[in-house]
């Protein structure tokens, strides 16, 4: 029996019977599909079985390993995907600011995502020139941008095109597949520093605990529930973030942090309303805290150091 019709019968077997894929069956198949050896709804019959019963840690791993062999790894500091995008009663997409400001810092970031127009949603995409901030048109392209400019913007498209079609397969079969989750964990930068945004409860473990089972020796990873499933921290609510290091996975419990006293900038890059800019400062210094938290690992110095960079933007 080929893998992929193991791995169907594995997770699509009666309530008795049926079982998640271990991290091995995960990363075969994946492994093989990649390569031709299975055919589209094949493959799409599997992960909506996956999707349905709720995608494992081990599963997720998996499929992001099998990827992962096929990524380029681009020399990034900060890898930040862009996958979610922002509703429009969420504000702007402030936190591209976040990511400029610790470009400008001298880190090299890494931005990469899908853009799925349909949805209406404020995207990175639409944003990028008025931050100055380049689309690369491939790998090479963003390495050279990360080298010269420290931040760089590389779509899906351009270094795992077979995702960005599996995506597509929401539009096709009416539901969205676990590849929503695999591609955020990517790193096609070969980051040392990772963000993960989510939206619905219990991913923001489950990003966590995937990093930890990829088992990278020199990788930390942040994970919290973002604005609109966007990797842009919310200051407005207390709640669980998750940080996966070598060492393992831990959570730590963050309180509100909406400062009203903090600096505005003189105009805002995004045109935000003035109603909106003690959201928007406070927004951009705590999504650059959860970052600068995945290195330091101390969040009273990670909010002291990203409210001084954004003190200094605003200079």
């Amino acid at each position: 029996m080929s893998t992929i019709l193991e791995c169907i019968r594995t997770v699509g077997r009666g309530e008795r019977g049926r079982k998640p894929l271990t991290f091995d069956q995960a990363y075969r198949v994946m492994d093989e599909y990649l390569d031709g050896h299975a055919d589209d709804d094949q493959m799409a019959m599997l992960l909506m079985l996956i999707r349905v019963q709720n995608e494992t840690k081990q599963e997720i791993a998996g499929f992001v390993k099998a990827f992962q062999s096929r990524v380029p790894n681009l020399g990034a500091d900060i890898d930040w995907p862009c996958y979610a995008g922002k509703r429009k009663n969420a504000g702007e997409p402030w936190h591209l600011l976040a990511a400029k400001i610790l470009a400008d810092a001298g880190y090299k970031v890494l931005l990469h995502g899908y853009h799925d127009r349909p949805a209406g949603r404020f995207h990175a995409e639409d944003y990028l020139t008025s931050l100055g901030i380049d689309l690369a048109d491939s790998p090479d392209h963003a390495k050279l941008l990360l080298e010269t400019k420290g931040i760089a913007y590389l779509p899906l498209s351009q270094f795992a095109p077979q995702a960005e079609t599996m995506i597509g397969w929401k539009n096709r079969y009416g539901l969205r597949t676990p590849i929503n989750t695999v591609v955020r964990a990517l790193n096609p930068g070969g980051a040392k520093i990772g963000i993960r945004g989510s939206f619905h409860p219990g991913f923001q473990q489950l990003h966590a605990e995937v990093e930890s089972e990829i088992g990278l020796t020199s990788h930390a990873v942040v994970s919290f529930k973002g604005q609109s499933g966007e990797s842009e921290y919310n200051p407005k609510v207390s709640q669980t973030i998750w940080l996966s290091t070598p060492t393992g996975v831990e959570s730590h419990y963050w309180t509100e942090r909406m400062l009203t006293d903090i600096p505005t900038p003189a105009s805002c890059v995004f045109g935000t309303d003035d109603s909106n800019l003690n959201m928007m400062a406070n927004t951009v210094v705590a999504t650059i805290a959860a970052t600068l938290f995945a290195e330091l690992n101390d969040p009273d110095k990670a909010f002291e150091n990203a409210y001084q960079l954004w003190s200094n933007y605003c200079a």
